[in-house]
């Protein structure tokens, strides 16, 4: 079995060769970012061929980079390349984004692209640069990669959202493309979201806020007024709970949905036309034959026999019930 060509050690012992024999030295971190992604590119096949976006194609030998190479770092990095197996140009392009790095490339003739975005203190020490590898008394290179284990997380990404991206199926002894659950442990993962648990429907609104404003009564009293449907004895002394008047099948004046829970702006709580007080002024044009929302503009009992109406209104019952249906509407002609 071949040996693994991007293996840590091997990378950072031909890291300097690619350099420029005059200038070994890394200013930045993302200057040994961008040599470190040229190594990888380099001990795959993949030819310098510029270190510009567009320009005329360039040979540079052993794949060495030019003396300007970072002229443009820490901020710009661009590398241009071609492979003998491939008959596209791929861009590179390293950029300093704050405190992440970020590699962006793409196969320009066919728009093929792909993105890799780390954080650079990941996989950096700030501290290791500037860092002059000419001389001998200079600290190993791995120190500013932090690590070898480091050094293989940032390759690992790199083989993943980069090379495999623009050169799928690439063929070089020691290279083994990998799925992207071989990835390094480096890469940040969102947290899984915890299994949501089964709820119980919520009713639209809890029994106990149909009526909020009622006052407390009996239970034995709920549904009395189906027994016993004529009016009470107003000379009785009063019960020890509220009366439940109204609250039967028979929908009535004094059923609880035209009580307190429902009283408008308007006489005795009421709107102006009955009802809950939210039909709008002129809802009800003049002269209109208007059926009213609700038992009448005032609430209380309905009158006993000899006491007049105290509740007002238009209609025969003091505006209980709707208004005459029997004429003709305004403005009608009869044709016959």
């Amino acid at each position: 079995m071949s040996a693994n060509l991007l293996d840590a050690s091997a990378l950072l012992h031909a890291l300097p060769n690619i350099l420029p024999a005059k200038k070994k030295k890394l200013e930045s971190p993302q200057d040994g970012i961008t040599a470190l992604i040229h190594t990888v590119f380099t001990v795959v096949g993949f030819r310098l061929v510029g270190i510009d976006e567009s320009g005329p194609t360039r040979t540079f030998e052993d794949n060495a980079l030019p003396e300007e190479w970072n002229q443009h770092g820490p901020g710009n990095y661009a590398l241009r390349y071609r492979h003998e197996q491939s008959s596209l140009e791929f861009l590179v392009k390293v950029v300093k984004l704050g405190s992440r790095t970020l590699v962006n490339s793409i196969a320009i003739e066919t728009d093929k692209a792909a993105t890799l975005d780390i954080s650079t203190s990941d996989f950096t020490s700030a501290s290791f640069f500037p860092h002059d590898l000419s001389t001998s008394s200079s600290q190993p290179l791995v120190h500013g990669f932090i690590s070898s284990n480091r050094v293989d997380d940032l390759v690992s990404q790199l083989k993943l959202n980069t090379l495999q991206k623009l050169m799928p199926g690439l063929r070089k002894e020691g290279y083994t493309e990998q799925s992207d659950t071989n990835a390094g442990p480096s890469q940040p993962r969102a947290p899984e979201a915890p299994p949501a648990r089964p709820r119980p429907e919520q009713p639209p609104f809890a029994p106990q806020d149909i009526y909020p404003r009622m006052p407390p009564r009996s239970p034995l009293e709920i549904g009395r007024r189906d027994r016993d449907p004529f009016p009470s004895n107003p000379y009785a002394s009063p019960p020890l709970f509220p009366d439940s008047s109204g609250d039967g099948m028979f929908v009535g004046p004094n059923h609880p949905m035209f009580g307190p829970g429902m009283r408008g702006r308007g006489p005795g709580g009421m709107g102006p036309w009955g009802g809950d007080g939210f039909l709008p002024p002129m809802g009800a044009p003049p002269g209109a034959r208007f059926d009213p929302v609700g038992p009448g503009p005032f609430g209380g009992p309905l009158p006993l026999p000899g006491q007049g109406n105290p509740r007002g209104g238009n209609g025969p019952l003091g505006g209980q019930t709707p208004d005459n249906d029997e004429f003709m509407p305004p403005g009608y002609v009869c044709m016959q």
